[in-house]
């Protein structure tokens, strides 16, 4: 997949960086690049497609939330972007997703009941129960120096 100039990627033997501006139209460049990476440590096409949702709600988080143009946040004097660092360290896959756009409270975040929620066909409200159950470990940080970081780990399993 050719990507657009305006996408820059660094990459070395066991680390990725990315760096897309902040909106929804570069989702699907993230998505392949992350399921290309996946695939090439040895995750299956099951645990690919997990990875892959985790990281689209979570960078859809950061386009539709944080970036909110409805919303004030810290660091306006920025274009909004977003920045992927996916590491290999061991038997893990280690994706680190950071903005500097709104905050947000995600250790006192409580979601819906997932079946009331699915019941009601209520819309939005998904990502962070299937970061939570796609992803082996999911964590969030803000501060007002490295700004907003999602990290999200997979243990690569060998059958």
């Amino acid at each position: 997949m050719e990507l657009p100039e305006n996408i820059h990627r660094k990459e070395s033997a066991d680390k990725l960086l990315i760096q897309t501006p902040g909106h929804g139209s570069y989702l699907a460049y993230i998505r392949a690049i992350v399921g290309d990476l996946a695939r090439k440590v040895g995750f299956d096409e099951g645990e690919v497609a997990k990875i892959e949702m985790a990281v689209d709600e979570a960078c859809s988080n950061v386009v539709r939330h944080a970036y909110s143009p409805d919303k004030e946040w810290c660091w306006q004097q920025r274009d909004p972007e977003i920045r992927l660092d996916i590491r290999i360290e061991g038997s893990r896959l280690i994706i680190e997703i950071n903005d500097h756009g709104q905050r947000f409270d995600f250790a006192n975040y409580r979601p819906a009941r997932m079946e009331d929620h699915l019941r009601e066909m209520k819309p939005g409200g998904y990502g962070i129960p299937i970061m939570r159950n796609f992803m082996d470990e999911v964590q969030y940080s803000s501060n007002d120096q490295t700004g907003n970081t999602l990290r999200m780990v997979k243990y690569l399993k060998k059958p």
